[in-house]
């Protein structure tokens, strides 16, 4: 347009100067120029309107395009708004582990105690039939779960220890059945919780109740002879416990604590470090003796048994004892001793019961 217009301005010049040199009309010389001027005018205002919208376009931020200086220009609130919404998409990815320990920090850490392990490293699935095992079992004993542990095992000690690796292998059957009732797995049953406490009593017990303890100091006043009777007879008592206190454990040469003394008696007189020891001190012929003598104190008080009838039954279970404390016929305990034998002082029965020095005493030399 601009360029148009110049054009314009110059062909009506030169036709002003040749209309007035050639005296005609310059009326058609003159409109053309004036058409030339308006045309280089607009063409300005074109220019300009053009130049001002570069100028203002190149001074917008494009929309949407984060840049260093807005991110640093950002205010506190801004940051902790971020950091917030980072930390809170992080939460939502931790395991259901982490996040039952966080939520739950009391009965999280109750129940690592419970199974020795931090339960925030198990898979979703073991943690959750393992709490539904804890309560089933604590609604069971009636108790919290830091009581829990302490309820089982008052529960074991009420039986012997020769009774422990039979009570683990009936358990370690049962986690079968206790799988498939409540559908979950088998180290996650109540029986395999019981198994591992048990085999942790067991080898407690087994530490704890040796027969050959150490000697006391106040032992050195007594006389070499006294003081194996002393250490025997402690650990007689230490290994039946409790269970001395529980009639269904100790009636009878069948008890089961008739079977843990007869444990303790003949590991005894199985130890040549015992029997070389009891030679050196001056006892050693008396050594049998002094065992065999120890021992029936015990079982006629805890057993209410002949310490006869306790070897028989111990050396063979499946042959009948005749015993002079118990009816073979009735059962009970009500029994006189006549010039011709026992009688039954509720059903009238008689018999014999020879008592001797046949006490199936074999040791082994080992």
């Amino acid at each position: 347009m601009k360029v148009i217009g110049w054009i314009l301005v110059v062909f009506g010049g030169l036709a002003l100067i040749g209309s007035i040199a050639g005296g005609n009309s310059a009326f058609g010389p003159l409109f053309w120029m004036a058409l030339g001027f308006v045309l280089i005018y607009f063409g300005k205002k074109k220019e300009e309107k053009a130049q001002t919208d570069n100028e203002n376009k190149g001074s917008r931020t494009i929309p949407n395009t984060p840049t260093v200086e807005s991110f640093i220009s950002q205010t506190p609130t801004d940051v902790e708004k971020v950091e917030t919404a980072r930390e809170g998409t992080e939460a939502e990815t931790k395991s259901y582990g982490k996040r039952y320990k966080i939520d739950n920090p009391e009965k999280a850490s109750q129940l690592s105690s419970i199974y020795g392990i931090d339960i925030s490293l198990l898979s979703e699935k073991d943690i959750r039939e393992r709490i539904s095992t804890v309560d089933r079992l604590c609604h069971q004993y009636q108790c919290t779960i830091p009581q829990l542990k302490g309820r089982c095992l008052k529960d074991m000690e009420q039986f012997p220890l020769s009774f422990f690796d039979q009570m683990i292998e009936m358990t370690e059957k049962e986690k079968e059945k206790e799988a498939a009732n409540f559908n979950i797995s088998r180290n996650n049953t109540a029986c395999a919780l019981l198994v591992e406490w048990m085999k942790e009593r067991r080898d407690f017990l087994l530490k704890n109740n040796m027969y050959n303890k150490p000697e006391e100091e106040n032992d050195a006043q007594l006389s070499p002879v006294d003081s194996f009777k002393k250490r025997y007879s402690n650990t007689l008592i230490s290994r039946i416990g409790n269970n001395a206190n529980i009639p269904l454990f100790c009636e009878g040469y069948d008890s089961p604590i008739a079977h843990e003394l007869m444990d303790v008696m003949y590991a005894f007189l199985k130890d040549k470090t015992e029997k070389e020891k009891a030679d050196n001190l001056g006892y050693g012929k008396r050594y049998v003796f002094i065992i065999i003598e120890e021992t029936e104190k015990v079982v006629k008080k805890y057993c209410h048994a002949a310490l006869q009838e306790c070897i028989e039954h111990y050396n063979f279970p499946n042959k009948k004892v005749v015993t002079s404390f118990r009816c073979p016929s009735c059962g009970s305990w009500t029994v006189w001793n006549e010039d011709y034998g026992f009688e039954c002082g509720e059903c009238g029965c008689t018999w014999q019961a020879p008592l001797g020095y046949n006490l199936y005493l074999k040791i082994e030399n080992n």
